[in-house]
């Protein structure tokens, strides 16, 4: 027998919540996100090459229309004139240049867009983090809704069973008399109300599952029980990955100030280059200038007047920062508000699960003594119908409560942070 559960498909077992989960890892959206984070990664190592310094080769070749002279103005006495125009360099014109550059001083530029990038690189993961969880947290509503609809199903067809046992009756009753055949009419149409019922709440179940399956890739086909939750302590979303991600965005954001800033600053670069120039690629000269015309250099250069550019930039960088600062501080107070209403919540829905065990208890006791009435005709085919409807109804809506407590817990901890959803679950 165990050798025969071995040999059946995963997609044909029971799936717990942690094997949906471990599966939701392998997402699309979340893949995606990986190889965002990658490309942040090589950005951050495009922005720390800035920092070094720079060899470049270039090879250029000219060719003029007019050959170049240079005109003198001589006249001397008891000289024949002399010639007027002089050929100046060549026609044809090769400059080859293997230069090597250092940026010395930007203004602090280079060094804040090196660490922009290494606090995007951070930030992307966090957001990466929080999408997680976010899945995480779908896949765990799906989870408990299909807990609580297959329960419902299982209300239902106990439901039925109990309405065709008692239209078996009914029928017999009918056949001697004892009954009108409204009685009967009124247990059948409640027996076809249940089917209808059923097969509404198989379809949505259906549905649900669909949504499941594409989010873990699984070819679920069931699911296990609602697993335990532990709730962490204390309750607190500063650890939440959005609300890191959000703390880095605001990071970036002072960056952005600080590389504003920079234009306000004198930028100092040196260079040097072995340059050869010619009249053919071997850049030896061309009989008017020499080939050999390296060179180092010292270049500064600060910007006197752009039209305020440079101090609109800034304050645009300070308006988004303090921005960016306002949605933190709201966007926290919100998160807080909202774990707070969804503690509250939880705790409404354990006072509600009490009181519908309670009513389940009423209610099969109510249908097993109106049952046992019908039986020796004392109590109505409708008395019994509503009885059956009322108990069934009852068990679908305690499942519904479990599966909703079930979705809260995991809320909450997910509200908290994905660490602490992990650790509640035993993941």
């Amino acid at each position: 027998m165990k050798r025969l559960l071995l040999l059946l498909p995963l997609g044909l077992l029971a799936q717990t919540l942690p094997d949906i989960l471990h599966h939701v890892d392998q997402n699309g959206l979340l893949k995606a996100k990986k190889y965002e984070v990658l490309a942040k990664k090589r950005l951050y190592e495009a922005a720390k090459a800035k920092n070094l310094f720079r060899i470049d080769a270039s090879l250029q070749g000219v060719y003029l229309h007019e050959t170049p002279t240079m005109s003198l103005h001589l006249s001397l006495p008891n000289m024949p004139p002399l010639p007027s125009k002089f050929q100046a360099a060549a026609k044809e014109q090769y400059t080859g240049e293997l230069a090597i550059s250092y940026p010395l001083f930007t203004g602090f530029a280079i060094t804040n867009l090196i660490q922009k990038s290494k606090l995007d690189i951070v930030k992307t993961k966090l957001e990466k983090r929080d999408l997680k969880r976010r899945l995480y947290l779908k896949a765990s509503a799906l989870y408990g809704q299909i807990y609580a609809l297959e329960h419902t199903q299982a209300a239902l067809r106990k439901a039925l069973e109990a309405m065709e046992l008692s239209y078996r009756k009914a029928k017999g009753f009918y056949a001697q008399g004892l009954i009108p055949l409204s009685d009967v009419k009124n247990i059948e149409a409640k027996r076809y109300e249940i089917k209808a019922k059923l097969q509404e709440i198989e379809a949505a179940t259906s549905s649900l599952y669909q949504e499941l399956r594409y989010l873990s890739g699984l070819k679920i086909r069931s699911i296990d029980g609602l697993p335990n939750v532990a709730l962490p302590k204390p309750l607190d979303v500063s650890k939440r990955a959005d609300v890191q991600a959000l703390k880095k965005a605001l990071a970036m954001d002072r960056k952005d100030v600080a590389l504003a800033k920079s234009a306000l600053y004198p930028k100092l670069f040196v260079k040097g280059a072995l340059r050869g120039y010619g009249d053919d690629l071997s850049l030896s000269g061309d009989g008017y200038r020499n080939g050999d015309q390296s060179y180092a250099a010292v270049v500064m250069r600060y910007n006197l007047f752009d039209g305020f550019g440079d101090k609109a930039k800034i304050e645009a960088a300070r308006a988004k920062l303090l921005a960016q600062r306002s949605f933190l501080d709201d966007y926290v107070r919100r998160a807080r508000t909202q774990l707070q209403s969804d503690r509250l919540t939880l705790e409404a829905l354990k006072s509600k699960r009490v009181w519908a065990k309670k009513r389940v208890e009423a209610a099969k006791s109510y249908y097993e003594l109106i049952k046992g009435r019908y039986d020796n005709q004392l109590a109505s085919a409708d008395e019994l119908s509503r009885s059956i409807a009322s108990l069934a109804e009852a068990r679908a809506q305690l499942a519904g409560v479990r599966s909703r407590i079930f979705t809260q817990k995991c809320k909450i901890a997910l509200q908290v942070s994905l660490q602490s959803f992990a650790k509640g679950l035993g993941l």
